[in-house]
């Protein structure tokens, strides 16, 4: 695409995206961060649904029940992360993405029985939520601090652009993972039925995968809390009385 863009631009016509927007400090590891946060949340959305319901024959009430914690965690940690110190807001988006992937083996761990998992399946998901919450609003703002007002518009666009596309991969590689897996353990009767079996190797293969994106997602906001330091270093000297 970035090729493509420099060509258009190059003959004198209109690219689709103004290039100099990823010249912006942060955009590039914030985009790599939304990318792997939302490949693993859509994955962690469409494998739990895929189990819950055609595994293990929940109704969609349920399911998107079950989801209940996980979501209003993220909608609460989401809007108020902003109350916390601001002398840790640098480590959210690494802390929200290593949490949200210890999360992850958890829910392995309480998935692989073949069951509904224990009375700890709640929490886990709220601490899910919450993490990805908690982490992926404060690396939109970071990855967006430093980007000019002019190319606003541009930035905009990438970060919707990364949402979508990483919620879209995350779907089409893990549901992949976890239908292959489920229906090799499953027979042709079940298949025919349209009724996956419940596959407890499926769900905590596709979860443990999902906590090695979001600890990928961990690394790329590295770069992002690191410059954070350094702006809150340089507005700290900035506003030192002058001798």
């Amino acid at each position: 695409f970035v090729w493509v863009e420099r060509r258009v631009s190059a003959s004198g016509g209109a690219p689709l995206l103004n290039l100099r927007v990823l010249h912006s400090p942060g955009i590039v590891p914030g985009l790599a961060g939304i990318v792997a946060i939302m490949l693993a949340y859509g994955g962690f959305l469409f494998s739990l649904s895929l189990d819950l319901q055609s595994g293990l024959g929940d109704s969609a009430l349920r399911a998107g029940l079950t989801f209940a914690p996980s979501a209003a965690a993220f909608g609460v940690c989401g809007f108020y992360w902003r109350r916390l110190p601001e002398r840790v807001h640098h480590l959210l988006a690494p802390a929200g993405c290593l949490l949200a992937a210890a999360a992850e083996i958890a829910l392995a761990a309480d998935l692989r029985s073949g069951t509904h998992g224990g009375p700890l399946l709640p929490l886990i998901l709220l601490v899910l939520g919450g993490a990805l919450g908690a982490g992926y609003s404060p690396l939109v703002t970071h990855a967006l601090a430093q980007v000019p007002l002019a190319e606003a518009a541009d930035a905009s666009g990438l970060v919707t652009t990364a949402v979508q596309l990483g919620q879209v991969i995350g779907v089409a590689i893990f549901g992949s993972v976890f239908l292959t897996l489920a229906s090799h353990a499953g027979s042709a009767s079940a298949a025919a039925r349209d009724l996956l079996p419940a596959a407890p190797h499926a769900i905590e293969f596709a979860t443990g995968w999902l906590a090695l994106v979001f600890a990928a997602g961990a690394l790329a906001a590295l770069p992002l809390a690191r410059a954070a330091i350094r702006a809150r270093a340089g507005a700290g000297k900035r506003d030192l009385p002058a001798e």
